[in-house]
């Protein structure tokens, strides 16, 4: 299992000539059965916000990636009042959104790698075991 930002899952959409591959063998890899994606319950909603306000896609072209991306079948996990507050704790101690510092709390909850495309996230947070830049 291994957990994903949006940075990463985005690739898939809107590749990105450097690491492109990479983020395609992740999908390639949860899609044959080799690995698992885990994401939070806030995932989807930090796609569908890119999708609708960064990004100049129209109405369709939006729903259907949204809808590939939604398609997946991650393993999605929720937060109660103990992940909500380590990730508020894992935001104010490295200076990161708590939407970031989610996707890390995850991976420690689940013991698993976090992978990120935000070089300036990874920056910040790669002192931390199990965190990988893609």
């Amino acid at each position: 299992m291994i957990v994903l930002d949006a940075s990463v899952v985005l690739k898939w959409i809107f590749g990105d000539e450097d690491r492109e591959e990479k983020a395609r063998l992740f999908r390639e890899n949860h899609t044959s059965g080799k690995d698992t994606i885990a994401v939070h319950n806030l995932f989807f909603y930090e796609i569908a916000n890119v999708f609708s306000t960064k990004t100049r896609l129209s109405y369709n072209d939006a729903s259907d990636a949204f809808s590939l991306i939604w398609d997946f079948d991650f393993d999605v996990f929720g937060f109660g009042q103990n992940e909500y507050l380590s990730s508020i704790y894992l935001s104010k101690r490295y200076g990161i959104t708590l939407y970031d510092a989610s996707y890390i709390e995850l991976a420690q909850r689940l013991k698993c790698r976090f992978i990120t495309a935000d070089r300036k996230l990874y920056e910040k947070v790669k002192g931390i075991s199990g965190i990988e830049l893609l």
